[in-house]
């Protein structure tokens, strides 16, 4: 699958924006992500190990939420992960 990381998420990725990655599940591939890259660990994943809720993540054009992460994905399915951007 196909991941897509915000401006943000790139410095962590040393700033590549599309990544290809060989994964069953949402989840899956994130971890993989986090493998290659683990500086991204902390700012993309809580504790427990679950995406953080500031991010927001989009499969194939439609948001998922965290719970969704282990739903199953194909090769040519792409998964965008964005920041949201809070303040006053």
């Amino acid at each position: 699958m196909n991941i897509v990381l915000s401006g943000v998420l790139q410095k962590y990725a040393q700033y590549q924006r599309e990544h290809s990655l060989a994964a069953e599940t949402v989840q899956e591939a994130i971890q993989l992500l986090v493998g290659r890259f683990p500086a991204m660990g902390n700012v993309l994943l809580d504790s427990a190990g679950h995406p953080r809720k500031v991010h927001r993540m989009f499969l194939n054009g439609h948001q998922i939420s965290p719970e969704q992460v282990g739903q199953c994905v194909k090769q040519e399915d792409r998964l965008e992960i964005l920041t949201a951007i809070a303040g006053g």
